[in-house]
């Protein structure tokens, strides 16, 4: 069984930004999905994604539960959930 689960949904995510070196980074904290606040404990990748002329910037999170992937397009500024990672099938 495939453990990658298609979501595909726009979530409410809080964000931590921080300034170092005149880089700025951002760090998804925690996510509002289905009538639950999912907090996340574990970070993996960040990387950016152009589709056409938009760039979006995709995060790999983790609540130690499961693991997800958050896309983040800078034009319209909105958050979409793209897939969970089922951690029971592993």
């Amino acid at each position: 069984m495939d453990p990658i689960i298609r979501i595909d949904q726009p979530v409410d995510v809080i964000v931590s930004f921080t300034t170092r070196d005149n880089t700025v980074s951002a760090k998804p904290l925690r996510m509002y999905y289905r009538g639950r606040d999912i907090t996340f404990t574990g970070f993996g990748l960040c990387h950016p994604v152009r589709h056409g002329s938009q760039l979006h910037y995709v995060f790999n999170v983790s609540d130690n539960a499961n693991d997800y992937s958050l896309d983040f397009n800078t034009v319209t500024l909105t958050w979409t959930l793209t897939a969970i990672i089922d951690g029971s099938s592993l």
